[in-house]
């Protein structure tokens, strides 16, 4: 079997990336800001300029201790691969929970903090409400939910459809966070964020959020941490990320100088400036089994930016912002919206296949009424959690779910989404697909692109090594601003599975895999190449895949770096060879072949 690919050189990257590359502490915040300064220089002076007008504030007339006079919108935005990063609501309530009882002086856990420090717990008179309206204006519960692959190696480009940053605080629910996994969550103080709207609210694991669920109770202050940059503190002990190095200050006078902490054996401890007592239970320092309480400073700072027109802070409790938001009045309940997924999404005929409700948007659902089409045994169900079916003919299946509860009823239609095979396998013998005929390519190959992006496999009609058509992973970003801010190209997947092939008359010695291949690169070093090609085959239709090779950097890339898009032209030169033996394993009659391409940023 001879397979003629091509592949695109990769996006033109025009955002943040790995801006929590190389550090092994919890808060990403400074990382994140060194990696704007570097990414967009021309904003050094402004981000300077807004910093000393906060700095400047007079917080002199702030009155201490208000309570309730702050209600500030709040969205979670859970990108989720369907794992357990995709945290139930009652684990979102529970972090707001914790949210409100650390800015409103609730925590009971205050009769713990050292009578040094005891007078300066403040209550910082901030309340915040989970939004009842999406900017659309339509009933949202303020969990907006979203499958993708970005939810792994999380960075900027994973901060999908923010929510506007002048009515709705953006939190982002992810994974695992790029680089250093210890790290496990970032956030931009305001005068950063100015220019940055599109990024602007926190990014957090998920097991950083809450205390139940998958949430860790030692990590649930995390967001408390993270809310207080956001409105413009820095760390105890000043504006890095390591704790333990340096005596520093941060610029608030009643929270004392302090190296920081990242434990809390001693709670009073005065190594900066002896006798001073230095506070080991602020939120700000790294003493997470300790981070009890901010400081009546920190508040008047914290108040200082929320009042202040940076970063649009001060809309986010107007009148306006709360209406907007529909956070004024009692919480709604709101229709679902449905949402779904399958074990497998490749299967024989007959191959009984797993549906799993996913719906959300209200947490009880009353009804679910699932429709497989004709071709499906049942051809409809009415199970709520979950359904099976399986399927009669060969092609692209369409699943429909119906979601209802109280408030209404939602309906998902996923299109394409099961491909189901044909488990006959096509004699080899002389056999070489050229991909001429687009329709049968189409009809007979089974292509998968799972996020629905302009990344994927596709029939490509220009260009071919003895005619003028072959199949090629297009991965070039050439999206405009500031579609292009968010979802870049790396760590999406997407698989196109052949036809079945009867390999049972070949001999060990005569069996191999063969094909030509052209691609090239944006990247100009050789780390920066870091798409894959896996191919597998499978000889059980699908129920497990075995690795035959993987092909990444020069393997894949034959034709150097282009600054273009690389679009391959007849001649055979661009064009290189690959064959690969196939083991006894693969020899069967029914024997299927996946190519697995994982696409980076720059290639």
């Amino acid at each position: 079997m001879n397979i003629k690919k091509t592949l695109l050189s990769m996006l033109a990257l025009v955002a943040l990336q790995n801006v929590a590359n190389a550090q092994s502490e919890p808060c990403g915040v400074l990382h994140a800001h060194q990696a704007v300064l570097e990414k967009y220089p021309e904003l050094k002076s402004q981000i300077a300029q807004a910093d000393a007008y906060l700095n400047g504030l007079d917080v002199k007339n702030l009155e201490k201790n208000r309570a309730g006079n702050y209600i500030i919108p709040v969205v979670f935005h859970v990108i989720h691969n369907y794992g357990a990063e995709n945290i139930s609501d009652a684990q979102i309530y529970d972090e707001m929970k914790t949210l409100n009882k650390y800015f409103q002086k609730k925590n009971a856990d205050t009769a713990g903090i050292i009578p040094a420090f005891k007078p300066l717990i403040a209550n910082v008179g901030i309340e915040f409400r989970l939004a009842n309206k999406d900017p659309e204006g339509n009933c949202t519960n303020g969990i907006d939910r979203i499958h993708n692959y970005k939810t792994n190696g999380a960075n900027d480009q994973s901060k999908l459809n923010p929510w506007n940053r002048s009515v709705y605080y953006n939190i982002w629910v992810i994974n695992d966070l790029v680089g250093d996994q210890n790290v496990l969550a970032y956030a931009y103080k305001p005068a950063t964020a100015q220019n940055l709207f599109f990024y602007d609210g926190v990014i957090v694991k998920s097991n950083c959020v809450g205390t139940i669920g998958t949430g860790q109770a030692f990590l649930g202050r995390t967001l408390t941490h993270e809310t207080g940059h956001v409105l413009n503190l820095d760390h105890t002990w000043g504006g890095t990320n390591q704790p333990k190095v340096a005596c520093g200050d941060d610029g608030v006078l009643d929270t004392p100088q302090t190296k920081g902490h990242d434990n809390c054996g001693n709670l009073y401890d005065s190594t900066c400036n002896a006798p001073v007592i230095e506070n080991v239970q602020n939120v700000m320092d790294y003493s997470f089994c300790a981070s009890q309480m901010f400081t009546i400073g920190q508040k008047d700072r914290m108040l200082a930016a929320l009042t202040s027109p940076v970063a649009q802070r001060s809309s986010l409790y107007s009148p306006q912002s709360l209406a907007f938001a529909g956070v004024n009045g009692p919480v709604q309940d709101c229709a679902p919206k449905a949402d779904f997924n399958v074990n497998r999404q490749f299967a024989c005929k007959g191959t009984i296949l797993n549906f799993t409700n996913r719906s959300f948007n209200d947490t009880t659902m009353t009804a679910s009424l699932w429709d497989f089409t004709a071709d499906g045994t049942p051809a409809t169900a009415t199970t709520i959690a979950s359904a099976s079916a399986s399927f009669a003919s060969v092609g692209w299946k369409n699943i429909t779910l119906q979601a209802s509860s109280n408030a209404g009823t939602g309906t998902t239609v996923k299109n394409n989404y099961i491909f189901v095979a044909d488990p006959i396998g096509k004699v080899v013998t002389g056999q070489i697909n050229s991909f001429e005929d687009e329709t049968a390519f189409n009809t007979n190959w089974a292509n998968f692109n799972y996020y629905h992006n302009n990344f994927k496999w596709e029939h490509y009609p220009w260009g071919g090594y003895s005619g003028t058509k072959c199949i090629r992973y297009h991965a070039f970003d050439d999206r405009a601003f500031p579609q292009s801010t968010i979802g870049s190209a790396k760590g999406d997947v997407d698989e196109l599975i052949t036809e079945a092939y009867d390999l049972s008359g070949l001999s060990l010695n005569n069996a191999y895999l063969n094909f030509l291949l052209a691609g090239a690169t944006r990247a100009s070093i050789n780390a920066d190449m870091d798409d894959s090609l896996v191919i597998q085959y499978s000889t059980n239709c699908g129920v497990s895949w075995v690795n035959l090779v993987k092909l990444s950097k020069t393997g894949i890339i034959n034709n150097g770096t282009i600054a273009a898009e690389f679009n391959p032209s007849f001649p055979t030169a661009v064009w290189a060879a690959k064959s690969f033996a196939l083991p006894q394993a693969a020899l069967t009659s029914s024997t299927f072949f996946k190519l697995r391409y994982r696409p980076g940023d720059l290639s």
